[in-house]
Order: structure tokens, then C-alpha cells, then sequence
């Protein structure tokens, strides 16, 4: 019997798996959440939509998860005429742990920016003076459209709620 073909294919076959593994490391048992950069001086893309343009201050701290530059923007607002504490998590569902854990006060008008890379997270807001949550989960729903956005406001009784805006040309 000869050994050659079998061990040729195996050869084939262990190559294959290696390649697979280091160009695909979703597909490792090491792959992870990925890392977040956060910055207090912030730079914004001039290109978010019409309605969110010129409505709001400048963030006051921008989270940027991963290292993608087209993710979903999310802006946390506070829409009160009060400085109010929220309290963000952003929880990565493949490893189930937290990426982002930030307690913020927004002045009046004052807003925190998240930049998510891809689906698969889920931002939790929480309002500390009246401890109310609203859950945000990133789907793919929201990378089917070439232009998204995603707000997360915070009224004045500590409402929590959110919407988001994509074109609808291209999806």
C-alpha cells in the first residue's frame, strides 16, 4: 500500500486548516473583542446627517471600538437643560464581555460618541440620577446602507430612547 496520496492529503488538508486560521481569525478560538481607543479632544467626520448637523455640541469624549473608519456612529445626547450622569456599556455578544464601561456627565446639549465597527454589540445607556436603561443592540440591519447614524437620548426625566437614520439608496 502506498502512503504518498494519504499523506499528501493530509498535508493539503493541515496547510489548508493553518491558512484558514491565521487569514480568518474569527475562526480561531482566540479571537476576541476588539480593541477600543478613546480620545477627550475630538475629531468628527463633517459628514453626519442633515438632521443631526449643527443641533448639538462637539462630543465630549469620542470611543472609537476597533480600528474601522465606517462604523455605525452612535451619539448619546443629553437633551436637558441640566448637566445629567449617564452610564454606558458596550458588551461584545461573540465573547460576551464588556469593551466599554464609562461613567460621563453631559452638560446641557452634551454629547458622548461611540463608533461601532461591525454587528454584534450591545450599548446599554443608563441615566444615574433616575437609574432608567435603554438597551441598544447593533445589528446587521444597520450596515446594509451605505450612510447610518444612531442617537441615544437622554431628556430631562431620564428618559432613555433612541433612533437611528441610514440612506436608503444602496441598501
Amino acid at each position: 500500500m502506498n502512503l504518498r496520496p494519504l499523506l499528501a492529503v493530509f498535508l493539503i488538508i493541515t496547510v489548508g486548516i493553518v491558512a484558514s486560521l491565521l487569514l480568518f481569525p474569527t475562526l480561531s478560538a482566540h479571537s476576541g473583542p476588539p480593541d477600543v481607543t478613546t480620545t477627550d479632544t475630538p475629531t468628527i467626520d463633517p459628514s453626519v446627517p442633515a438632521p443631526y448637523q449643527g443641533t448639538k455640541a462637539d462630543p465630549s469624549v469620542v470611543i472609537q471600538v476597533g480600528t474601522t473608519g465606517n462604523g455605525l456612529p452612535i451619539q448619546v445626547w443629553n437633551d436637558s437643560p441640566m448637566n445629567q450622569t449617564v452610564s454606558v456599556e458596550l458588551v461584545h455578544n461573540d465573547s460576551d464581555s464588556s469593551v466599554v464601561t464609562r461613567t460621563e456627565t453631559l452638560p446641557p446639549n452634551g454629547t458622548l460618541w461611540l463608533e461601532i465597527p461591525s454587528p454584534g454589540y450591545l450599548l446599554t445607556v443608563t441615566d444615574e440620577s433616575t437609574q432608567t436603561t435603554g438597551t441598544y443592540p447593533v445589528t446587521t440591519d444597520h450596515f446594509d446602507c451605505n450612510s447610518r447614524f444612531a442617537e441615544i437620548r437622554i431628556d430631562s426625566n431620564g428618559t432613555v430612547d433612541s433612533r437611528t437614520v441610514s440612506t436608503s439608496v444602496g441598501c
